[in-house]
C-alpha cells in the first residue's frame, strides 16, 4: 500500500514537471517570436507575444523587460516605467536589474524634457528622479559609461533649466520655451510681411480648403523632410544615451516650429 502510494505522488511530481516544462517553452517561443517583430518595429503585436509568453510563465521577467521596451519605442512611457519598476524590484538577475534602472532614467528624462515646455519646475524633477535611477544603475554596473555620462548631461540641463527660471521669476511675461520667443518674433514679421502685400481694395482671402493644394513652397518643404518625418514618428531606443534624446527632442521642437511659421505664410494665388 505504502509502494502505491509512492507511486502516485510520483507520478503526480511527474506530471507537474512536465507541465511547467511544457508552459516554460511555450513562453520562451512566445517571447522569440515578440523579439523578432520588436525587431522589425512591430511592438504593439511584440507586446501581445510577451502577453501571451506572461500568460503562460507569469514569473518570467524577460518578456516583462522586452514588453515594457516596446511600450518605451510607442512613446507610452508610463506603461513602460511601471514594468521597469516590477523589473527592478523583482527580477535576481542584476544585470537586468541594472538594465531596467537604466531604461527607466531614461523614461524619467524623456519625461522631463518634454514637461520642460510646459512646466519648469516639474522638467527639473522628473531629471532629478532620472539621475537617481542612472545611479541605481552605476550602484550595481560602476563600469557602465553611458549611466554615467546620462547624469552628467543631466545636470547641465537642470542648469539651463534653473537659469531659465530664475529669468523667468525675474520678467514674468518671459515665455518658459527658450525658441518660443524667436518663433512669435518670426511670426509677427511674416504677419507683417502678410499686411504689406495685401491690397486693400481687396477683400480678405478666406480661410485655405484643406482639399486644395498647398503652396508649392511648402510642398517642395515637404519633400525635403520625409527621413524627419519618419525619425519623428519612432521613439529612440530605451537604451539610447541622454545626449541622443536631447537631441531627437531638439530636432522635433524645429520641426514643430517650421510647420507652425509655414501656417502664416501667404498662400500664393495662381489666378
Amino acid at each position: 500500500m505504502n509502494a502505491g502510494k509512492h507511486r502516485a505522488v510520483l507520478q503526480i511530481l511527474l506530471a507537474i514537471c512536465a507541465a511547467q516544462a511544457a508552459h516554460a517553452d511555450s513562453a520562451r517561443v512566445a517571447t522569440n517570436q515578440g523579439n523578432t517583430l520588436y525587431g522589425q518595429g512591430n511592438f504593439n503585436e511584440a507586446i501581445n507575444k510577451y502577453d501571451q509568453a506572461l500568460v503562460e510563465s507569469p514569473e518570467a521577467l524577460q518578456p516583462r523587460f522586452n514588453k515594457a521596451n516596446s511600450y518605451y519605442r510607442l512613446d507610452d512611457l508610463s506603461q513602460a516605467m511601471d514594468l521597469y519598476r516590477e523589473v527592478a524590484a523583482e527580477s535576481k538577475d542584476m544585470g537586468l536589474v541594472a538594465r531596467a534602472k537604466y531604461n527607466l532614467g531614461n523614461s524619467y528624462f524623456q519625461q522631463g524634457i518634454k514637461q520642460r515646455d510646459s512646466d519648469l519646475q516639474k522638467s527639473i524633477d522628473k531629471l532629478k528622479t532620472a539621475i537617481g535611477s542612472w545611479r541605481g544603475a552605476l550602484d550595481l554596473e560602476p563600469q557602465n559609461k553611458k549611466a554615467a555620462k546620462n547624469i552628467e548631461v543631466a545636470r547641465l540641463t537642470i542648469k539651463d533649466i534653473m537659469d531659465q527660471l530664475k529669468n523667468q521669476q525675474k520678467d514674468p511675461n518671459q515665455p518658459q520655451d527658450p525658441n518660443q520667443s524667436q518663433q512669435q518674433q518670426q511670426q509677427q514679421q511674416d504677419q507683417q510681411q502678410q499686411g504689406s502685400e495685401q491690397d486693400p481694395n481687396q477683400p480678405q482671402e478666406q480661410q485655405q480648403d484643406p482639399n486644395e493644394p498647398q503652396d508649392p513652397n511648402q510642398t517642395e518643404e515637404k519633400e525635403q523632410q520625409p527621413k524627419e518625418d519618419k525619425e519623428q514618428q519612432q521613439q529612440d531606443a530605451p537604451d539610447a544615451t541622454a545626449q541622443e534624446i536631447l537631441d531627437r527632442e531638439q530636432r522635433q521642437r524645429e520641426n514643430r516650429q517650421r510647420a507652425q511659421r509655414s501656417q502664416w505664410r501667404k498662400v500664393e494665388k495662381d489666378w
